[in-house]
């Protein structure tokens, strides 16, 4: 099981789509795919769904899906050829539908997806295109067009982006388009859905009524990339359950200076709100083309990680790029690294911890510290207590324990978490349910005799959800020798009124904590050299059968068998 904390999304496309290739990227480390909407058709959008899922079965890891909406991106139209934009030059940038309305502009004009840029824009403003490659200056509007001239010139090609720097764009941030890709979707079992250039928070509610309507439930992920996003930053981290800093676009809108600053002062933010945050856009570029980053590609990565990210993602370097797993295993090697280096930890005091699901969940991370224990182990219906378990990034690895697949998926982008799925039934005895699991966990060497774990459920019920109220500390034992019917001359036995005192001299560790812990001195040590321990008879009358000796034990060396009255 992977020791990385923060998690990997990678994009799918003509190089990545087939179910081997998948396979591959599962094992190397992907954690989500992503589905961009902005390209293909739902045909291609299908089969690579399946194959996922399928990719997934076959290597045993579930991974999340996310599906990454369009949102009202503003591009060139289809064109004849593509047009060489020169300094200085006028050109006319206007709605398809019109150019044959301007027979004068034939020869310069610029088509566009867009009905309302003309309306949009105002003079003066910058007009960007190809991520910012070609730049030109609105310089005068003509009824339905748009003349502008050339500052930074190149060649333009069909369905290249176009942006307007600082300008209030009438449309939408979930279009037409939108709706109708997330009903695909929904339909095909996704597992997130990115919003694109939202700019408040009334955006995010509004996807949010929909699916509430629907009687649906999935996790939104707000992509900030416009400046009016960034001067509502904290109202929409408040109604989002997830945020990408989409640094492409927002380069191009804000300037490709300020994006390092903006990244941090939004991982700050996401961090103390608690809510998890995706750092994307060009991390591993050049892997694209070349098997090995760069140094600063390796370094913005780190750098991410250590402003506090949750998930980084991949984009071309997976959806077209020549190595898409070695682009994953690099990037989890640089994040393995980065998260060797100690980083500052949200401080207690400046969190609003009002529910009991984030009391316990802090408590348990702060006693799992503390106790050096394997594993805090998470039982959750909806994933809820794992998040919160999230926001006071646990040193102690997190297994986040469910029996829904969906939810497996879900955590699969939580940092810290490990998802693990126990099919079991909320119906079922906890007690017991417990033993199995455990049992389950040491069978397949995840827990070890002496291992500490701790424990968050709820309400005295498995996957109940939103009941998380309870942390309980465990030492994993084995059961002594004499219980298992075994050879009986290495167990030390001794009877009293109450009961039976059972030592498993073939396991006890010698460590003494039986003796500490006993007011009685019913354990003592032997003068030998290994100080082995022994049970003293004497005193054995005085046994108030409290079990702290049998607590204390690391091995399970102790066994108190209570007569019945």
């Amino acid at each position: 099981m992977s020791i990385r904390r923060a998690k990997i999304i990678a994009t799918i496309g003509p190089s990545s789509n087939t179910i081997p290739m998948l396979e591959k990227m599962i094992k190397a480390g992907m954690n989500a795919a992503r589905v961009n909407m902005s390209h293909g058709t739902y045909e291609a959008h299908e089969q690579s769904i399946k194959n996922i899922r399928e990719a997934s079965r076959n290597v045993g890891k579930e991974v999340a899906i996310l599906l990454d909406l369009q949102g009202p991106k503003i591009r060139v139209d289809k064109l004849p050829e593509p047009l060489e934009l020169k300094d200085d030059e006028v050109w006319v940038i206007g709605p398809s539908h019109v150019k044959d309305q301007y027979p004068e502009y034939s020869k310069n004009f610029i088509p566009t997806i867009y009905k309302n840029l003309v309306k949009d824009a105002h003079v003066g403003a910058r007009i960007l295109f190809d991520d910012g490659l070609l730049e030109a200056e609105a310089i005068e509007k003509d009824r339905e067009v748009l003349k502008i001239k050339v500052k930074v010139g190149g060649i333009l090609k069909s369905n290249k982006g176009i942006n307007l720097p600082y300008v209030k764009v009438s449309a939408p941030s979930f279009t037409e388009k939108d709706r109708e890709d997330l009903m695909f979707g929904l339909k095909q079992g996704v597992d997130y859905v990115a919003l694109s250039f939202v700019r408040t928070a009334e955006d995010i509610l509004e996807v949010k009524a929909l699916l509430h309507s629907m009687k649906v439930q999935i996790p939104i992920v707000s992509k900030i990339e416009k400046p009016e996003a960034l001067d509502n930053m904290e109202s929409i981290v408040q109604v989002s359950d997830m945020i990408m800093i989409a640094r492409g676009d927002m380069g191009v809108e804000v300037g490709n200076h300020l994006v390092p600053a903006i990244q941090k002062r939004m991982i700050k933010i996401c961090n103390e709100l608690g809510k998890p945050i995706i750092t994307a856009t060009q991390m591993l570029e050049s892997m694209i083309t070349n098997s090995r980053p760069t140094r600063a590609e390796a370094s913005d990565v780190a750098n991410a990680i250590w402003d506090g990210t949750d998930v980084v993602m991949l984009s071309g370097e997976t959806a077209s790029g020549k190595y898409p797993i070695e682009a994953i295993q690099i990037m989890g090697q640089i994040i393995e690294e980065a998260e060797k280096k100690p980083t500052e930890r949200p401080l207690l005091r400046n969190m609003n911890i009002t529910s009991v699901t984030a009391t316990v969940q802090v408590s348990a991370s702060i006693a799992a510290e503390k106790l050096h224990a394997r594993w805090i182990i998470s039982i959750t219906e909806g994933g809820n207590s794992c998040l919160k378990m999230t926001r006071f990034r646990p040193k102690t690895h997190v297994l986040g324990v469910t029996n829904s697949l969906h939810v497996i998926r879900k955590m699969s982008l939580y940092w810290g978490i490990s998802p693990y799925y126990f099919n079991i039934h909320e119906n079922s005895d906890l007690t017991k349910l417990e033993e199995l699991m455990i049992d389950k966990l040491k069978k397949e060497n995840l827990l070890q005799i002496g291992d500490k774990v701790v424990v968050t459920v709820g309400d005295g019920k498995f996957f109940r959800q939103g009941t998380t109220n309870s942390v309980r500390v465990e030492t994993i034992k084995d059961v002594p020798r004499a219980l298992k019917n075994t050879d009986q001359d290495s167990i030390q036995e001794v009877s009293f009124d109450q009961g039976k005192l059972l030592l498993d001299t073939s396991i006890c560790a010698s460590c003494q904590a039986c003796i500490n812990v006993c007011p009685f001195e019913i354990w003592t040590a032997s003068i030998e050299e290994h100080h082995e321990t022994r049970i003293n008879g004497l005193n054995v009358h005085k046994c108030t059968l409290d079990m702290a000796c049998v607590e204390a034990c690391p091995t399970g060396a102790i066994e108190i068998i209570p007569f019945n009255p």
